[in-house]
């Protein structure tokens, strides 16, 4: 039986190793002072969006525009080595009446050209710097009516990652440079004729407005492999969840709120049980700052589900599946665990065990109540091998695709002995169980609608929606 995980408190030692406390070690990010990475890893794409007011010269005032910042963040930057992002583009909307005072008196139509200069945040806990991204806005014609797009591009400098755990980036309000593009005629013979260039507009200080996320991406810095450490992290769980003292040396940050999905199929029923979402409540991604070792830890409670299937390949039966702690007469809690490193693909994984109780109930028959009792569990736990990728960050999907479903004790009432039937009926092997993992906070758009696909929980016209609508009872 596994036993109970504590919550593992940050310790100033560990603060301290991990150069957060410790001004030694310079600034959280620093330009080209660490050692190169010895592999790029695998990017992904962060965008966000975020209102600001620009204060233009009278008499066009100030006014509120929509920024819309995109990047290619690393997805597993390591402690000690540099960081890049990547297509890093802002853009934003600019109000007719604004572009169009940008161009020479009495100008109609013309090209803005110019620069966007802002600031990239990047913290961990309440410790932050910023780095500063110069962008170019290259020449852009007005549209005929309307207002017009503009696009700011540039290179995010290397950036030194000097901490281990979560690092956030946030973007922050641009300052505006814009120009009118001198006429071609203007350019080439500058005579009484030519229209006039616009003098050079000064540049315009936005600000963020109030409440809202400003936040680019997260990304999970682990700390720099040892040999043999994917071996260590096989055993995950075991790490995971001892009741020994944390290591006095361990990097701890809570996970936020994270949504679990488990799907099972039961291959000798054909059955599919899709559960109801359920949260993991005190989630703790921890490093141990001496053996480079990560895990993460939590608990999680999971929704009684119901499924439907042929019994014995023509008989329909539906019935309620629960999946319990070893101990579920005291808790319905289950504690989970798994230690994390570096697959071939230069992604992280997770790899842990699960033991977990089954119970079967309100069992019908062709529609007809079927009485297995109060208890009718599974003979022992239901050992899980799971793995794949995972980012306790963002999202996770990891599975065992071959675990074994044990017999039943305990089934039927009055007498009557119906373990055997439902032995006979679903245990064996060849069963799978998926378990997909969604941290909410990975997504930071006010509006969820533009968040990207892989950090929020399945749509409702979705292929895992509809395998659960398709396992509730007619």
């Amino acid at each position: 039986m596994p036993r109970r995980v504590r919550p593992r408190s940050v310790t100033v030692t560990a603060l301290a190793a991990a150069g957060l406390l410790s001004a030694a070690n310079g600034a959280l990010t620093g330009v080209g002072s660490a050692a190169p990475a010895p592999a790029a890893p695998p990017e992904k794409t962060a965008t966000t969006s975020v209102s600001v007011t620009c204060p233009f010269a009278d008499p066009l005032g100030s006014r509120k525009l929509t920024v819309v910042t995109s990047a290619t963040l690393p997805t597993q930057p390591k402690s000690g080595t540099s960081a890049t992002i990547g297509k890093y583009s802002v853009q934003l909307s600019l109000p007719r009446d604004v572009a169009l005072a940008l161009l020479p008196t009495g100008a109609t139509s013309g090209s803005l050209q110019g620069a966007v200069q802002l600031d990239l945040t990047v913290h961990q806990g309440d410790r932050s710097d910023k780095l500063p991204v110069p962008l170019t806005v290259a020449p852009t014609p007005l549209p005929e009516t309307g207002d017009v797009t503009l696009t700011a591009t540039g290179d995010v400098p290397e950036i030194a990652i000097n901490t281990i755990g979560a690092v956030v980036f946030d973007v922050t309000a641009p300052t505006l440079a814009l120009t009118a593009v001198p006429a071609p005629d203007a350019a080439a013979t500058p005579d009484a004729t030519a229209t006039p260039a616009a003098p050079p507009a000064p540049p315009i200080a936005c600000t963020l407005d109030p409440d809202q996320q400003a936040t680019l991406g997260t990304v999970l810095v682990q700390p720099t492999a040892t040999p043999g450490s994917e071996q260590k992290a096989a055993l995950g769980a075991a790490a995971a969840l001892e009741d020994d003292p944390p290591p006095a040396n361990e990097y701890t940050v809570p996970l936020g709120l994270i949504t679990i999905f488990t799907t099972s199929t039961i291959k000798k029923l054909g059955a599919t049980v899709v559960s109801d979402p359920a949260l993991l409540i005190n989630g703790f991604f921890s490093v141990d700052l001496d053996t480079t070792e990560s895990r993460v830890s939590g608990s999680a409670v999971f929704k009684p589900a119901t499924a439907t299937f042929l019994a014995f390949g023509f008989v329909p039966v539906t019935a309620t599946v629960e999946f319990l702690p070893h101990d579920y007469r005291n808790s319905k809690m289950i504690e989970v665990g798994g230690g994390l490193y570096t697959g071939d693909d230069n992604e992280i994984w997770l790899t842990t065990q699960l033991f977990v109780m089954g119970r079967v109930s309100n069992v019908k028959i062709n529609g007809v109540p079927f009485d297995v009792g109060p208890d009718c569990v599974t003979e022992h736990d239901i050992e899980l091998h799971v793995s794949g990728h995972y980012d306790p960050f963002a999202t996770g999907h990891i599975k065992d695709p071959n675990f074994k479903l044990p017999g039943f004790r305990d089934c039927g009432s009055g007498g009557q002995d119906l373990s055997p039937l439902l032995t006979g009926m679903s245990s064996g092997d060849g069963n799978e169980a998926k378990i997909d993992t969604y941290n909410l906070n990975g997504c930071t758009e006010p509006d969820h609608t533009k968040c990207p696909k892989d950090t929020l929980p399945p749509e409702q016209d979705s292929p895992a929606a509809a395998a659960k609508a398709a396992a509730k009872p007619r």
